[in-house]
Parts: C-alpha cells; sequence; structure tokens
C-alpha cells in the first residue's frame, strides 16, 4: 500500500514538472520575445522552444501477435508530446567567436503506449537535458565540449548518441532527444577537405558507450561532383551490448553526379566492422553497404523525383568463430527524409534495425507546391541470415511494406506530417511472432518552433 502511495505520488510530481516545463518555455521565450539581441560587443543570446507531437493509431499489431508488453493486444493508439526549449549564446572577440547552447527537453507518452509494446510504456516521461555545450571558434577551428548534437554522413553509422527508450526518455518515435552526453569535437575546415576529430558518449539505451574517432570529408561548398568521406572510430567503453573493442571503419560518397547527366545523384556508403569484443574475445566481422540513386524530373509538373535504394547488413554465421553480424549502431532519422535510417514505419521502427537485413526501397515523391509533397515507398524486407536475434527460422524472407505521406512545411518553423503504413509478413516474421496478420499504422507528426 505504502509502496503504490509513494508510486502515485511520484507520477503527479513528474506530470506537474512536465506541465511547468512547458510553462517555463514559454515564458522564457516571450520575455526574449522570441528574438535575437546583440549588442555593441558582439554579444548576442537568442531563444526559441520546439514543440512536437505525435499520434499514431495501428491494427494488427507484431503482424498479429499483439503487443511485445500486452500479447493479444492487436489495436493500439499512441500520443507523444514534448517541449523543447533552448538558449544560444555567442560572444565574438576580433577573430575569435565564444558560444554556448543550452537545451532540455519535457517529453511524455499516453493512451495506450508506443504501438510494438517494446521501446515506451503510456505513462512514461522525462525532464532532462539534451544539448548542454559551450565551444570555441578561431580561424578554420570549432571546438566544442558538452551535451551536443553531431552526424557523420547521413548519419547511417554516427547519427545521434539518443534511443529515445522508455521512461528514461519518455517517448520514441517523436525524437526529442538528439544530444551525444559528455562529448568533445574539434571541427577543422581548411576547404576543401575537412576534418572533424570526436569523442562521444551515448545514453543508457545505446550501452553508455564511448565513441572516439576522425571523419574526413570533401567540403560541399566546393564540390561540384558530390562529397567523399572516410571514417575511423573505436568505441572504448560501453556496458550490455558487447559494442566495447569495436573498431569501426567507413568510406563514403553523397550527392555524387555524373558528367552529363543533370538532376541525376548517387549515395553510398561501406562499412566494416572489426577489432575484438573486450566482453566475448570475438573478432568482429561485421559489413554493411547501401547504393541509392535518384533522379528528379524538375522540368516537369509537380517535379516527380524517383529513388531507389539497396542496403545490407550481414547477419551471423554459425560455423564460424567470428562475429559476422553486423551491429547497427548509432544510425538516425530524418538527415535526408523519413527512410533514413529508419527503414520502414513498421519494420523500421519496430522490426529491423539495420541488423541482420537486406532492404530494397522503391520511393517516388511529388510537390504539387513549394510547402507541400506527396510521398509513396515501397520496401522488400529479407534477412541476410535466418534467425531473428537469435532465433532460428526455417527463411529469409521477412516482409512486404508500403508507406504513403503527404507533408506540409509552410514555413521554416513548422513541419506537419500525415503517413499510412501497410506492412505483410512472410515466412521468417510469422515464425516469429507465430502470426501472420498484416499491420496497418496510420499517423501524424507535427514540429513547430517558436523563436
Amino acid at each position: 500500500m505504502h509502496d503504490t502511495t509513494l508510486t502515485h505520488k511520484l507520477k503527479i510530481i513528474s506530470h506537474r514538472l512536465f506541465f511547468h516545463c512547458i510553462t517555463l518555455s514559454l515564458i522564457l521565450v516571450a520575455s526574449l520575445e522570441a528574438r535575437e539581441f546583440s549588442d555593441r560587443d558582439g554579444r548576442s543570446i537568442s531563444a526559441e522552444v520546439q514543440f512536437l507531437g505525435g499520434l499514431q493509431y495501428g491494427t494488427g499489431i507484431n503482424f498479429g501477435y499483439g503487443a511485445i508488453d500486452t500479447p493479444g493486444e492487436t489495436k493500439r493508439a499512441t500520443l507523444s508530446v514534448a517541449a523543447k526549449p533552448k538558449i544560444g549564446l555567442s560572444w565574438e572577440l576580433d577573430a575569435l567567436e565564444l558560444y554556448s547552447d543550452f537545451s532540455m527537453v519535457a517529453a511524455t507518452t499516453t493512451l495506450d503506449g508506443e504501438l510494438s509494446g517494446a521501446i515506451v510504456r503510456s505513462g512514461d516521461q522525462a525532464v532532462e537535458t539534451d544539448s548542454t555545450k559551450i565551444g570555441l571558434r578561431y580561424g578554420v577551428f570549432d571546438f566544442s565540449v558538452g551535451g551536443q548534437e553531431f552526424t557523420v554522413g547521413d548519419g547511417f553509422v554516427i547519427g545521434d548518441g539518443n534511443f529515445n527508450k522508455g521512461d528514461a526518455d519518455g517517448q520514441y518515435w517523436i525524437g526529442a532527444f538528439s544530444a551525444w552526453r559528455n562529448s568533445a569535437v574539434l571541427r577543422v575546415d581548411t576547404s576543401p577537405i575537412k576534418a572533424d576529430f570526436f569523442w562521444l558518449r551515448t545514453d543508457d539505451d545505446l550501452g553508455d558507450a564511448r565513441v572516439g574517432g576522425i571523419n574526413i570529408e570533401t567540403s560541399a561548398q566546393v564540390s561540384r561532383r558530390g562529397t567523399l568521406g572516410l571514417m575511423y572510430a573505436s568505441i572504448f567503453d560501453e556496458e550490455g551490448l558487447s559494442l566495447e573493442g569495436m573498431k569501426v571503419f567507413s568510406v563514403r560518397g553523397a550527392d555524387i553526379r555524373i558528367p552529363g547527366v543533370r538532376h541525376m545523384k548517387f549515395f553510398g556508403e561501406y562499412v566494416m566492422e572489426r577489432g575484438r569484443s573486450d566482453l566475448t574475445g570475438k573478432k568482429n566481422q561485421g559489413n554493411a553497404w547501401y547504393i541509392e540513386g535518384n533522379y528528379q524530373w524538375a522540368n516537369f509538373s509537380w517535379r516527380p523525383a524517383l529513388f531507389y535504394r539497396y542496403s545490407r547488413f550481414s547477419g551471423e554465421k554459425s560455423e564460424t568463430d567470428a562475429t559476422e553480424e553486423y551491429r547497427g549502431l548509432f544510425f538516425t532519422i530524418f538527415k535526408r527524409d523519413w527512410d533514413t535510417w529508419y527503414q520502414g514505419e513498421v519494420a523500421g521502427e519496430f522490426h529491423l534495425f539495420n541488423q541482420n537485413q537486406i532492404s530494397q526501397m522503391a520511393k517516388v515523391k511529388v510537390f504539387p507546391r513549394s510547402d507541400l509533397s506527396l510521398g509513396f515507398w515501397y520496401y522488400s524486407h529479407d534477412l541476410d541470415t535466418p534467425h531473428y536475434f537469435g532465433k532460428i527460422v526455417s527463411d529469409t524472407d521477412w516482409s512486404d511494406e508500403i508507406n504513403l505521406a503527404v507533408e506540409y512545411f509552410p514555413t521554416k518553423n513548422l513541419y506537419t506530417y500525415l503517413g499510412f503504413a501497410w506492412a505483410r509478413p512472410h515466412q521468417a516474421a510469422t515464425e516469429v511472432f507465430e502470426s501472420d496478420d498484416d499491420t496497418f499504422v496510420i499517423q501524424t507528426y507535427i514540429s513547430f518552433t517558436y523563436q
């Protein structure tokens, strides 16, 4: 009885903190009149608050198995909301600039909880800092320390350090938290080549991992044929995911253009995971790669664009002593579109996390207006080897999936999305979930920044 009363009181306190944070966010921005202030000494302060919301309804959850936390519950609705106030400070001293960013997030999930039932429960909530960095710019150098966002390329390997899971983060689908914790990044921009030296720390959902490395790439502002990049990263410390001791090498290209063929672009990356696990002693032999091409008919009405991508993430081979399964590591979302790098609103969000996976994507997007897009995605998902997180299956065929989206973005501060997803399981998925129902999801998302 005492524990129940205490839990109830804690929930009340948490709810009050959540709404107090929203109130403080509004007061903060209103007091600064949502604009940037500067003075004669080169000092400036800016403030904004971002509001995020996501509403989802799904049937045939987990192909008819039901939610992981409530088997048999095949229909679910979930609502996630967050407020994210941010303050930016800067001070220019001749050739030197000092700057700082501070942001925090108040987030919660309600109704039935996250659709799959594996990541966030109804009532989970969080009030926590996100970005807490200070930095210095001087000439070609930019050095920053503290909690901060950092991405290599389009986030295929190094995207963000927060998985947005459970009561620690209060939500999942809207991705309110995005900063790495206690990190340090040195950027050196010697155009046409630039480099990033980084020391990053993830949240607990990703094993509280420490990641150090270097990224070298060509400058997008200089290259007319696209950008090329190389990255090396090492995982020094981690808990629970057997990543410690891993060495990661990658080579990538982005916006690669073919001479004489306008409006066509190519993207691609190849990643090798090597080193030896400090926990198991096994060598890492995982590999992943993708190739993507797109073409836009820019002179046509509605400017239609066609995309195709093939991606492969190696799976485990039981006859060897090494670990051949590629680990999805720290990929992120929405660096180029919804499909980078959660591949599909069903399989990508809930089942396959860029690990032991082969996915093909065909996408068509049209733009009836400059502030409106319509999108169609088709995915074919397979496992690379016949097992699913340790469960042996008789086939590698996982699912087919279709996503539809309407996106409206009238200003830089407002983005809205209405989406629909349908997924049909195949042999591997039906063996894992012991059911073969189709999954349907309808969802909407909004992001509004008041500044």
